[in-house]
């Protein structure tokens, strides 16, 4: 930096700075670099494509994917287009409390083209996940109708059903990390923690349930744009208050059955999301005048169908053909260290778990990854003994493609059946009312009253009409006589007579 700014910066000046005035320049100039680093890391595309294809194929379908969800909320504009706008806070919070918070601060994302916060978050994470699960699946529960606290767990559900086929090949394509000893994400499904299908349920619900009981009481009925502070304040208080009702569900159930009881996070997983489908099926069946509800169009088509169709085809294609074997992912993973450190974690009941601080690179329990493509199959440690968090893993074969096959596509053919009858059998998406604001109309014309005749209005005299092809002014040559008095009309009858 001190070169630089010596041999492009300081020559140019108007004037000379003494050494002191240099040395404070260069110092902030390199704590700006330092900061803007840590806030934005790009990667290239082609290297990407060399050691990760994969996972760069997922960021650009992705970044398709919240496209076609912004063309719909734009499409329909009012307040759909806050709740795309809602789903970006939700994601900006919840990522960044998740990677501040040390109790939940447990997974570490692969490099992707642009990664912001300390090369903690993928712009596809921002811009394309939460809108694609969340979005998507709030507009499919909005064409069936129901009460606005059955939509949470409904949203919930079908957020799962986007987010399960992501989670079983994102993991295996090593799109991400997880820590190796947290207590809460320990219990593994196809090495997808049971609670990250928990998370996305919960979430996705406390954000649905903000946005309505907001809206009920902040706006009106009828959108009015004039009224965006209110809007944007409910869209606002989803996004930043559905983590920590999502962390209020956690502690009601998980957190008192997992903890105190030793209950494996699979049986809690399971039965929440089970509670949810109770809750949307009984208020669906007990529904007496469904309207709109039922009327669907099998042939409908649009954004989020086209969006949903995109992820899935991509997962089951990506299951054939992805070699996970061939994955260098080099970026900030789990700190590497000694293997006998331990910290706290904090949970919301109030008990106190251990996790390891350090993965520790001889005895691990990862099977997604290893470092058998590192020069000598080992990862090589600083020489002070310090600490190692940025460094390169290797994806592992499958060790039954078969089986993943079966899981993957079985998944995507059933949750697509399913949105299929959300989207296609079901209303068609709400209609929000809103005020219409234009020009002031004009007032009509009011017909002229007779001044002598108030209440009898005045009598418009028009010119009779001239015959066509003749002049009002002369009179034609063919025109008939004029009439004759009776006396001439008797003296007329008797000269015929004679």
């Amino acid at each position: 930096m001190d070169f630089l700014l010596d041999a492009y910066f300081y020559p140019y000046l108007p004037i000379e700075l003494d050494a002191e005035t240099k040395k404070d320049i260069n110092q902030k100039a390199v704590r700006l670099i330092q900061v803007a680093d840590w806030f934005c890391k790009y990667q290239s595309p082609l290297n990407m494509w060399k050691n990760h294809p994969s996972f760069l194929a997922g960021e650009i379908l992705f970044f398709v994917l919240c496209a076609l969800t912004f063309c719909h909320a734009w499409r329909h504009g009012g307040r759909y287009l806050y709740v795309w706008i809602g789903i970006c806070i939700h994601a900006l919070n919840v990522e960044n409390l998740c990677y501040w918070i040390p109790d939940m601060d447990n997974f570490w994302q692969a490099q992707g083209i642009l990664t912001f916060f300390g090369a903690r978050a993928p712009l596809y994470i921002l811009l394309g996940i939460y809108h694609m699960f969340d979005y998507t699946a709030y507009v499919m529960i909005q064409r069936l109708r129901l009460p606005w606290w059955a939509e949470g767990p409904a949203v919930g559900l079908c957020a799962v059903m986007l987010d399960f086929p992501y989670d079983i090949m994102g993991i295996k394509e090593v799109w991400w990390t997880w820590h190796d000893t947290d207590p809460n994400i320990y219990d593994r499904f196809y090495w997808v923690p049971w609670n990250s299908f928990y998370f996305h349920a919960s979430f996705a619900c406390s954000f649905v349930w903000i946005l309505n009981l907001s809206r009920k009481y902040i706006v009106d009925d009828i959108y009015d744009w004039k009224k965006f502070p209110r809007e944007f304040l409910c869209a606002f208080l989803a996004g930043t208050g559905a983590f920590w009702l999502g962390t209020i569900q956690f502690a009601l159930f998980y957190h008192p059955a997992h903890d105190f009881f030793k209950v494996h996070s699979e049986i809690t997983s399971i039965l929440f999301l089970s509670f949810y489908v109770v809750i949307v099926w009984s208020v669906d069946r007990q529904s007496g005048n469904p309207g709109p509800a039922r009327s669907g169009n099998r042939w409908w088509f649009d954004e989020l169908a086209c969006a949903v169709a995109l992820e899935y085809l991509f997962f089951m294609t990506l299951v054939v053909i992805g070699q996970p074997s061939q994955i260098v992912a080099e970026g900030l993973h789990q700190a590497v260290g000694p293997c006998n450190y331990t910290q706290k974690v904090q949970t919301p009941t109030g008990l106190v778990l251990q996790k390891k601080m350090f993965l520790c690179a001889d005895n691990y329990d990862e099977g997604y990854f290893d470092f058998k493509c590192l020069p000598g199959g080992k990862l090589k440690m600083p020489d002070d003994g310090s600490p190692l968090d940025w460094y390169a893993i290797c994806g592992t074969d499958y060790e039954n493609r078969a089986e993943y096959i079966v899981i993957v596509w079985g998944a995507c053919c059933l949750f697509g059946y399913i949105f299929y009858n959300l989207a296609s059998w079901s209303g068609e998406t709400p209609v929000i009312p809103a005020k219409v604001y234009g020009p002031p109309r004009k007032k009509p014309e009011t017909r002229g009253v007779n001044p002598l005749f108030p209440n009898q209005p005045e009598k418009i005299i028009e010119p009779k009409s001239t015959p066509k092809g003749k002049s009002p002014g002369r009179k034609s040559a063919t025109a008939p006589p004029t009439s004759a008095s009776p006396k001439q009309l008797r003296s007329r009858s008797n000269k015929k007579t004679d």
